[in-house]
């Protein structure tokens, strides 16, 4: 390290309460020579760190080097692995299974970052990875990276895994896979990252479930780690996790204030995905709070970030919520010219729920104009895609009502607003629920 470490941090260290990462940092600062801080952790301990770690160096610098080799090895392995899926699932499993190539750390941590990465942009095959990564960490020799690391990178995998559920609706799967998460991490290390890691996928979770109140105290959690570990980076997501959540529980205020707040603490640099995320949602609540200029001038502000980024879905979810602000101002016609590209698009990707949402954006602009025609035509077009898949009764329900209202050129506003706050509850909570259940 090129500066000295905080001095907090230093004897968090020598307590054992600094986080795998930090505490690597700070022990090369220390191995480097710097005696003023290795008084501070020796006033601590009442041990001699740097003893113990010049001690140790040779066997690190082993260590680094062979995860060197396996990290370069990674992205071709994983290409590997990607066409083999191509083909089916159960091929991929059989490779991961049947070569000792793919049972390497290195290319776990890969493997899991590209299924966390592809998150909302391809879920299935976000899925389809976690449940390789979640393989390929059983398969991991302990003798080589120490049993207890094993066990924290088989929690962080099957922890990723029940997010990957949960984002496809599947809570049922999504419990039992953090049910197996956690019982790995408490036979771990004990490293705190890892455990906040694991309190934010299930604190995303319970907030689905509308199980709020142990959703924020799973993110107290997070936050008395962040702090314990001298981590503003986590403590933002902690806050971005509960604006999220607070705007799922239709408190957009609350949760303008905290994803503001949380912007301002997280390293843009270390996720740039979930930056854009935030950004979103933060401009989202703003107009549906009624703050519309406010709303439409932060968008243009974040819109590069969305460019920086590159990912599509990410773009058509920016005009969507572009489209969705000119309604809101009345702009209908510039409003139409960018959703229906939208439309388009979530109708192609048969994403049933989203299309049915946007739909009804297009609808509260038809009804203003009494465009009862393409209002008959966009229903049958809803139902359409909603028979062609798996979806919820509830759901469908939702569509035929709609659906019927426009035969009977009886939709309004009210009746739109009904039907889509409806559709966001059965996309949050799935299977036979009653109106208002928490």
């Amino acid at each position: 390290m090129a500066r000295h470490p905080n001095p907090a941090a230093l004897v968090k260290l020598a307590e054992g309460r600094l986080s795998r990462l930090r505490s690597r940092q700070v022990i090369r600062h220390l191995i480097a020579g710097c005696a003023a801080c290795d008084e501070i952790v020796a006033q601590a301990s009442r041990f001699d760190y740097a003893g113990s770690f010049s001690g140790a160096w040779c066997a690190t610098e082993q260590r680094d080097a062979a995860l060197a080799r396996e990290k370069a090895a990674a992205p071709a392995l994983l290409q590997e692995l990607l066409g083999a899926l191509a083909a089916t699932p159960e091929a991929a499993q059989a490779l991961v299974a049947g070569s000792l190539r793919f049972h390497a750390w290195a290319f776990c941590e890969h493997l899991l970052d590209t299924a966390r990465e592809l998150g909302f942009q391809d879920p299935g095959r976000a899925l389809e990875l976690a449940r390789l990564g979640v393989e390929v960490a059983g398969r991991l020799d302990g003798s080589i990276y120490g049993e207890q690391r094993v066990r924290d990178l088989g929690g962080r995998a099957w922890a990723l895994l029940g997010n990957a559920e949960r984002i496809q609706s599947d809570f049922r799967a999504a419990e039992k896979s953090l049910v197996c998460a956690e019982r790995l991490l408490d036979k771990g290390t004990g490293d705190p990252i890892e455990r906040a890691s694991y309190y934010l996928a299930k604190a995303s979770l319970r907030g689905n479930q509308h199980r709020f109140r142990e959703a924020f105290r799973l993110l107290d959690r997070v936050m008395t780690i962040g702090r314990r570990c001298d981590d503003s980076h986590l403590c933002g997501k902690a806050l971005i996790t509960r604006g999220f959540l607070l705007g799922l529980a239709n408190d957009q205020e609350a949760a303008i204030r905290l994803l503001s707040e949380g912007i301002e603490r997280i390293v843009p640099a270390e996720d740039p995905r979930l930056l854009v995320a935030a950004h979103h949602n933060l401009t989202l609540y703003l107009a549906e709070s009624g703050r519309f200029d406010e709303a439409m001038s932060h968008l243009e502000r974040t819109r590069p970030l969305y460019l920086a980024l590159g990912d599509h879905m990410n773009l058509l979810r920016l005009q969507w919520l572009e489209g969705k602000i000119a309604t809101s101002l009345g702009d209908f016609a510039r409003a139409e010219a960018l959703l229906q590209p939208v439309r388009e698009e979530l109708a192609e990707r048969r994403l049933g729920l989203d299309f049915a949402l946007l739909c009804l954006d297009l609808a509260r602009i038809y009804a203003r104009q009494n465009r009862s025609a393409e209002m008959r035509r966009m229903a049958e077009e809803m139902l359409v895609i909603f028979r062609s898949r798996d979806a919820q009764r509830e759901a469908i329900a939702a569509v035929l009502i709609f659906q019927q209202a426009a035969e009977m050129e009886r939709v309004t506003l009210g009746l739109v607003q009904e039907l889509s706050e409806h559709l966001k509850e059965c996309r949050a909570v799935p299977g036979p629920r009653s109106r208002g259940a928490v």
